[in-house]
């Protein structure tokens, strides 16, 4: 990129006032933080802005390197999660019998989950080892899409390194591919020391009858394309488990009761009651409840959506032994 083109932020309102432009590129982290204030004051439209802040760091590579890694190790894996950060929080795949990786993230939608099976199944190679699908699904999961949150935008950039792909973000693939080279980007982090497992917490929440930390009421809009598309997402998902002789299980993490009480009611039944024609459509697939399991405390969450590190090894606990009931049963 030519150095004519590189203008410091505090010059950003006079720069597209008076240049004509096609997107604007923010690499500086200042963007992240009043991207709302930058983009009401300076009126560019939501599809014209591309930030590559922190392009290069790590976090971008949260799920690429684990995909790579199991590339190279698929025959040693038999089950796999994928989810939000509620079941990334959940799973500890040290507290399952059979060897497990955790591929769910913050704010990963069904779309990317089904993205990341699609991928896993397709790098077993011959002699395919997996056995059980761990689906994570969150009470709001048919009503959101990574590409069409705008607070999140940022968060597209580790799929399509991995992908190419953006789904339904408006900035158009083809124009990510004018800046990044994907290969050269992977080969920036090695893979030592590569997470399978998620992030953990050793965090208790405090006071928790008292604060409202993880609660927030779900006020995302509604868009009939966003819940039919999600339903069919779901649907291609456990019809891909089923055609590779995958179990899937789908779940819901321990959340709290003060969670559930503060949740729209009208949304929790709709996922409930979609989960169920899943089931009724797909009878191989499973759903295990981990808001109605009641096997953890307030103590064993650091928010009120999350459960920490003793929340997860329980949870997870619970989920082996499910899994290895099942496989006492003739699977």
């Amino acid at each position: 990129m030519s150095k004519d083109l590189l203008y410091p932020m505090d010059e950003l309102k006079n720069c597209v006032d008076t240049l004509d432009y096609d997107y604007v590129l923010c690499v500086q982290d200042t963007f992240y933080d009043g991207k709302m204030n930058l983009m009401q004051k300076c009126e560019i439209p939501t599809e014209k802005l591309i930030s590559f802040a922190d392009v290069t760091t790590m976090g971008n590579f949260q799920t690429e390197r684990p995909l790579r890694y199991y590339k190279a190790h698929s025959q040693e894996y038999e089950i796999f999660a994928t989810g939000t950060s509620y079941a990334e929080t959940a799973i500890d795949v040290r507290k399952f019998k059979r060897k497990a990786i955790n591929l769910a993230t913050s704010s990963q939608d069904l779309y990317y989950n089904f993205q990341i099976a699609k991928a896993l199944v397709s790098m077993q190679g011959e002699n395919k080892k997996l056995r059980y699908a761990l689906i994570g699904l969150a009470p709001y999961s048919f009503h959101f899409d990574l590409s069409k949150t705008f607070v999140l935008k940022c968060r597209i950039l580790p799929y399509f390194i991995v992908f190419n792909d953006v789904h339904n973000f408006p900035i158009p693939a083809d124009v990510y591919k004018n800046f990044i080279r994907k290969e050269w980007l992977a080969k920036k982090f090695p893979l030592k020391n590569v997470n399978l497992n998620g992030v953990k917490s050793p965090k208790v929440m405090a006071n928790p009858l008292d604060n409202n930390d993880g609660i927030r009421p779900w006020t995302g809009k509604y868009y009939q394309e966003t819940h039919d598309e999600n339903i069919k997402i779901l649907d291609d998902y456990l019809t891909l488990c089923e055609k590779n002789n995958i179990r899937p299980v789908m779940f819901m993490a321990p959340l709290t009761e003060k969670y559930i009480a503060n949740f729209n009611k009208q949304l929790l039944d709709e996922f409930y009651d979609l989960v169920g024609q899943a089931r009724q459509k797909h009878p191989s697939a499973l759903f295990v409840d981990g808001y109605k399991w009641k096997g953890t405390t307030y103590a064993d969450f650091y928010d009120h959506q999350h459960v920490n590190f003793r929340g997860a090894a329980k949870f997870s606990t619970y989920l082996n032994n499910f899994i290895e009931n099942l496989e006492k049963r003739g699977g």
